[in-house]
């Protein structure tokens, strides 16, 4: 899925910048020539960490919680993705060396989410 999300922003890229394939210009050159200082990847995981960071912190009673600590009792439905929300965010959070504690505190979250180096 992050392949084709960064395919399509390419050639969205490429569109914008008015470059064809034909004139064999890298997706560094074009990134740098559009000045885009994050790929959707990046957006979608900085987003995905600040929620996961909020659905730490908030109390135990909140239906989102709840909803995120509990288990379906039955097998997913045919079409549904095969990797839970729970476990690619834990992927990224690996990426960027978080652990769940670091939530608790806000300026070492906020800091520590924003784009990888």
């Amino acid at each position: 899925m992050k392949r084709k999300l960064t395919a399509v922003e390419m050639d969205y890229l490429r569109r914008s910048a008015g470059v064809s394939k034909i004139d064999r210009i890298t997706n560094i050159e074009i990134i740098h020539r559009m000045n885009v200082p994050e790929t959707i990847i990046d957006r979608v995981e900085i987003r995905g960490l600040k929620w996961f960071g909020y659905l730490l912190r908030m109390p135990e009673d909140r239906w989102p919680k709840r909803l995120f600590q509990g288990s379906p009792p039955q097998r997913r439905k045919r079409g549904r993705s095969r990797r839970p929300w729970n476990n690619t965010i834990r992927q990224t959070m690996a990426s960027r060396e978080l652990e769940e504690l670091d939530a608790f505190d806000r300026e070492v979250w906020r800091r520590r989410t924003g784009k990888q180096q």
